[in-house]
C-alpha cells in the first residue's frame, strides 16, 4: 500500500503538493490536540503563549511535547515517504559558524528596525525589567532555558517544518517563489493558533517567512536559518518593548512613543524584503557555495 502511494507520489505533482502540504500542516496542527491535552492537566497554553508564557513545568513540558511531535511527523515523512533522513534537511552543513553568522544577521535585522523606529519617535525609554531581588544563579538558570529551550528549540521546530522539509521535497518540482508563498501563508496562520489575528503582524510574519525561506533555499543550511530566526527572536524577547517576562530572557523594555504610523508598519517588512534581495545577490555571486 505504502509503495503504491510512493509511486503515485513520485509520478503526480498534484499528489506531491497535497502530501507535502498535509505533512507541513500536520506538523503545525499537532499543536491543537496538545493544547486540548494540556487543558486536561490545568495548563492553558492559549493564555500562556509567547512573551506571556509562564516558565513552569506544565508550560515547558507541553511546549517540548509539541516540538517533539512536530519533528516526529517530519521524521516519519522523511523515513517512510521520501526514504531519506532528517540529516538531509540541511543538517550536513557547518553548525556553529553558520548558526553564529545567522544569529548576527537576525539581531541586526530587528536591531535596525528598532533603530529606525527610535529615530522616528518623539521619545525612547529604556527600562530594566530584571527584579532587583533576583539572584544571579537563578537568572542564569532561566536564561539558559530561554536561549536553548525556548529560542533555539522554537526556531528548529519552525524552520524544519516550514522551510527545510517543504523546500527539499519540492525543490526540483516547483518554482521556489511558489514554495515560499505557500509556506509563508502556513507559517503566518500557524502563529494565530494561540493568539488573536492581527493584520499588520500577519504581514510582518509572511515577509519574514519569505526571507527565511530564501535564506534556506539558497544556502541549503538549516543551521544558518535557525541562527537568523533565533537572533530575531532573541532581540525581540530581550529588548522588545512589550516583554516584561524576565524569565523568558527580557533584559530591558524599550518604550518607543509617537512613531509615525507609516514608519511603524513599513519598516519591518522593508527590512525583510531587503534581506531577501541581499540573499539573492549573495547566491548569484556564489557566496554560499564557497562558505558552506
Amino acid at each position: 500500500m505504502l509503495e503504491k502511494f510512493r509511486t503515485l507520489y513520485e509520478e503526480k505533482l498534484t499528489v506531491k503538493l497535497i502530501t507535502v502540504f498535509l505533512v507541513v500542516l500536520a506538523s503545525l496542527a499537532i499543536l491543537i490536540p496538545i493544547v486540548q491535552l494540556a487543558l486536561l492537566f490545568g495548563v492553558d497554553l492559549m493564555n500562556n503563549n509567547g512573551v506571556r508564557m509562564k516558565v513552569d513545568f506544565g508550560n515547558v513540558f507541553f511546549f517540548f511535547l509539541f516540538g517533539a511531535s512536530s519533528i516526529g511527523i517530519i521524521w516519519l515523512a522523511q523515513k517512510y515517504l521520501h526514504k531519506r533522513t532528517l540529516a538531509d534537511l540541511g543538517f550536513r552543513t557547518k553548525i556553529l559558524t553558520l548558526f553564529f553568522i545567522g544569529f548576527l544577521v537576525g539581531v541586526l535585522m530587528v536591531g535596525l528596525e528598532y533603530l529606525v523606529l527610535g529615530m522616528s519617535a518623539s521619545e525612547v525609554k529604556f527600562v530594566s525589567v530584571i527584579p532587583s531581588n533576583s539572584s544571579i544563579p537563578v537568572y542564569i538558570g532561566y536564561y539558559i532555558y530561554f536561549f536553548f529551550g525556548m529560542l533555539i528549540w522554537n526556531s528548529l521546530i519552525e524552520e524544519l517544518g516550514c522551510r527545510a522539509y517543504p523546500i527539499e521535497a519540492l525543490r526540483k518540482h516547483l518554482n521556489p517563489h511558489i514554495i515560499f508563498t505557500l509556506m509563508g501563508v502556513l507559517f503566518t496562520l500557524g502563529h494565530f493558533v494561540v493568539r488573536d489575528f492581527d493584520i499588520s503582524y500577519a504581514i510582518s510574519l509572511f515577509i519574514t517567512s519569505y526571507a527565511l525561506s530564501g535564506i534556506y533555499y539558497y544556502s541549503g543550511s538549516i543551521w544558518l536559518v535557525i541562527g537568523v530566526h533565533t537572533g530575531m527572536n532573541w532581540f525581540g524577547f530581550s529588548f522588545g518593548g512589550n516583554v516584561d517576562n524576565w524569565k523568558l530572557g527580557a533584559l530591558v523594555r524599550i518604550e518607543i512613543q509617537d512613531i509615525p504610523t507609516w514608519i511603524f508598519y513599513t519598516t519591518g517588512p522593508l527590512i525583510g524584503i531587503g534581506v531577501f534581495l541581499l540573499v539573492r545577490v549573495a547566491h548569484k555571486k556564489g557566496l554560499f557555495k564557497k562558505n558552506l
